[in-house]
């Protein structure tokens, strides 16, 4: 053990968020910050949410979002409670609130308000829409924000209705978000001495993890094409091939790893054509090479299939159960999963955290709070600058940050991207000799998906492999704040631009290392895809009807855009402790399958208290019902209605006219709901289907009932809400002509809008960056050109 202090250690938070959001307290607390939950008298309303321990009263939803947090009560409905409330945040550095837009004002407490009472403060609302926008005040549940989002549309088979995402995606996703925006607010306070109020949206934070669903749509748009409504199940890219027990997930892309699986499968005569070595033409004959893997694989353990495959250098990871993921050898060497107490007398395996910092993980340490278990705590208030200074205007809050990004795909990158649009300078590393391959899938040097994650930077081609390059590599190292990777174990090691060598350079140099399962573990060397850890890490089982069919499929590559954000955390993480702690720089590792665990640890919890109980939940939802995805009229129109609890039902009931089917007693109560939710759901679709998407959605809402349409992203485009918050800005992109990027998940009171522009061509501010940072003049660049040292764009780009 260490005792070098967590990055964020003497920074207080409050903490009113509960339903959307509390994982951002969570987070936050897990890098070093003091955390004071505040509840109602009788508790939060996510007390109540499930799943449960065996007790049946203990929420491990609750208890995973609150853990390391401390638990005080205060009702800011009420005098004391405002008092209450009012001195703990003269102590505070930061207020996370989750209430519906307007809640905090009509007590006295508007977000705007505090922030002028306390300048000091950083004042972040996580609601489901924001706090503008025509949807601002609407009733949501987390498969609400989904079915708007865009993920809903493309997740599942024709044959079945879409299919809801297992967990809290859309909570969770906002959250992490918070904790960048929270983050860049405190970066800005150092410079400034002042607060400001964020403003972070659910639905634009799923939105932004859609796998580049707005650039990839628009690219279609643009080509004259119509973009396909009709879900078809998993990417031909990464396809799910049936083994004896279970799945794996297949990826070939590179020759080489044709060439392993074709050698595997004993050099079949069949596939000896070099044809088969192009990705096109496999992708073409899927049909053709599926069966030939099952027939392969059938007789295979998927776990052992899956390790044998990357023993070759071929892309595989299997399809875990709940229950396989808290035994697999690799979880258990990195001791993912320690035994920690969740409640009195409750102990049972959590997910540690979403990182490790300086080789440590930071993640749970302290069981969530009981209600009001530190209500004798007094903040000492925070000094104040006399006099306060004046509200700087509008700027960047990132601005004087360097960053080298040596990411590809799209994690490393995706932190890149997310520096970058709030003023960091941003450096993408990269070299002809091996390119980021999301730039040249579609075989040029610019595709949708890469200009997304790479916009706004500059590109430095240079070749580190020579010992020039890595020489003036170096020499920026030590010009910089922040270094990403997301390189195979390793690699920057043999490089000599792994952590150890940087901090010679620069002992303040803040490192953030994602791979794919982690740089320590039994499969440390696994290679792959964001695809390929959402069946790894418990997910994709999960994600499914519980019919016996298994999952039917779906495109997302959620654990890489989580991944980036991450990134870009923990260099933010790691800027505030270098500065206010005065500790030098550090090395945060993030095990991309992380980003899947923790963000369903709490059926993993319920699986290893219950083994056995956590199934596939389809549509449905233990917390209420009627509950799910419904049909619309028209065709693959479709819209999602929840009901949480009697006053939600009452309200459905008006929404639909109050049929006579309604009012059957044994519907009276969630219970009878619950038990007899086949019925109730179909009285509902009955209803639904005489009707379009957004009129489900407005009907259900003027009732005050969570209710959303179920968007593709070319609905979205037209979407009021989506447009009156800004979320699509329009790009001139080089190589790729007219594109539509994901805007930003947040707005702050003191920051500029966030830089959106187009991506580089490859190498494109070469030239500049040798001059601006290197020094070097014309001569001396030419002759590096020359020698292949420095790279600079083709004539033709």
């Amino acid at each position: 053990m260490t005792d070098r202090p967590l990055p964020l250690t003497g920074i207080t938070v409050v903490d009113l968020a509960d339903e959307c959001g509390p994982l951002a307290g969570r987070f936050l607390a897990d890098l070093g910050a003091r955390v004071v939950r505040v509840e109602p008298p009788g508790g939060s309303p996510s007390r109540g949410l499930p799943p449960f321990a065996p007790d049946g009263s203990t929420s491990l939803w609750f208890a995973v979002r609150n853990a390391n947090k401390l638990g005080v009560t205060a009702d800011p409905g009420t005098d004391a409670g405002r008092a209450r409330l009012r001195g703990l945040l003269a102590g505070a550095d930061v207020l996370l609130e989750s209430s519906t837009p307007g809640t905090m004002a009509a007590v006295g407490l508007a977000p705007e308000a505090l922030a002028e009472e306390f300048p000091h403060l950083v004042v972040c609302s996580v609601t489901n829409f924001g706090q503008t926008g025509p949807y601002a005040s609407f009733a949501a549940t987390d498969d609400v924000v989904v079915a708007l989002s865009g993920w809903l549309a493309t997740s599942g088979v024709a044959s079945k209705p879409p299919l809801l995402v297992p967990g809290s995606i859309a909570s969770d996703a906002a959250a992490i978000i918070a904790v960048f925006a929270v983050l860049a607010a405190l970066v800005d306070r150092e410079r400034t001495g002042r607060g400001q109020v964020l403003d972070v949206s659910a639905l634009e934070s799923v939105a932004q993890l859609n796998t580049w669903g707005v650039p990839n749509t628009s690219a279609i748009v643009n080509a004259g094409q119509t973009p396909p409504r009709v879900r078809s199940g998993g990417s031909p890219m990464y396809p799910l091939i049936k083994t004896r027990d279970g799945f794996v997930r297949l990826v070939i892309l590179a020759p080489r790893q044709w060439r392993a699986m074709w050698e595997w499968m004993g050099e079949p005569e069949e596939f000896a054509d070099p044809y088969w070595e192009s990705t096109f033409a496999r992708m073409q004959a899927m049909d053709v090479l599926n069966p030939a893997f099952e027939a392969f694989f059938a007789d295979m353990d998927m776990e052992q299939c899956a390790e044998e495959a990357q023993r070759r250098g071929i892309v595989a990871t299997p399809m875990l159960p709940p229950a396989n993921v808290l035994r697999n050898e690799h979880f258990v060497s990195r001791g993912s999963f320690p035994e920690m107490e969740i409640a009195p007398g409750v102990t049972a395996p959590t997910a540690a955290g979403f990182m490790d910092l300086d080789g440590e993980r930071a993640g749970w340490r302290l069981p969530p709070p009981a209600v009001g278990q530190h209500d004798d705590l007094v903040l000492e208030p925070v000094a104040q600058a006399a006099p306060v200074t004046p509200a700087p205007a509008p700027h960047a809050p990132l601005a004087g940050l360097r960053v080298l990004d040596f990411g590809h795909g799209g994690v490393g990158v995706e932190g890149g991207r997310m520096l970058v649009e709030y003023g960091a300078d941003v450096i993408k590393v990269e070299t002809r000799t091996y390119p980021d391959f999301m730039r040249i899938v579609l075989g040029g040097e610019m595709t949708p998906s890469f200009a997304s994650s790479s916009r706004s930077k500059r590109s430095l081609g240079i070749n580190a492999k020579l010992p020039e390059g890595l020489e003036l590599v170096r020499r920026l190292v030590a010009l910089s704040d922040i270094v990403i990777e997301n390189n195979s174990t390793d690699t920057m090691h043999d490089m000599v631009l792994g952590y150890e060598a940087l901090r010679e350079i620069n002992p303040g140099i803040v490192m953030a290392s994602s791979q794919l399962v982690g740089a320590r573990g039994a499969y440390r060397k696994w290679i792959g895809y964001g695809p390929t850890i959402v069946p790894f890490g418990g997910m994709n089982w999960l994600w499914a009807f519980d019919d016996g069919d298994g999952p039917p499929g779906n495109p997302a590559i959620h654990p890489d855009h989580l991944a980036g954000r991450l990134c870009a955390i923990a260099g933010l993480a790691g800027w505030l402790g270098r500065e206010r702690l005065g500790t030098g720089g550090t090395h945060a590792e993030i095990a991309q399958v992380d980003s899947i665990v923790c963000t369903i640890a709490d059926r993993l919890m319920k699986e290893a208290l219950e083994p056995g109980s956590v199934r596939p939940e389809g549509n449905d939802d233990e917390r209420g019902a009627p509950w799910g995805v419904f049909r619309c009229a028209g065709d693959e129109q479709w819209a999602v209605v929840t009901v949480r609890h009697d006053a939600d039902w009452a309200g459905l009931r008006a929404a639909m006219g109050d049929p006579a089917w309604a009012a059957d007693e044994a519907f009276a109560t969630g219970a009878g709901r619950l038990a007899r939710r086949t019925e109730v759901n179909a009285g509902v679709e009955a209803w639904t289907s005489t009707m379009a998407p957004y009129e489900v959605m407005h009907t259900c809402q003027a009732h005050g009932v969570p209710a959303g349409a179920m968007l593709a992203v070319i609905d979205q485009y037209d979407d009021p809400h989506l447009q009156a918050r800004g979320f699509f800005v329009p790009v001139d992109q080089p190589l790729s002509g007219p594109l539509l990027f994901e805007g930003p998940a947040f707005v702050g009171s003191a920051m500029a809008p966030p830089r959106i522009e187009a991506a580089p061509v490859l190498c494109q501010h070469t030239r500049e960056i040798a001059r601006e940072l290197l020094g070097l003049d014309d001569v001396e660049i030419d002759r590096l050109v020359a020698a292949g040292v420095l790279e600079e764009p083709t004539p033709a780009a």
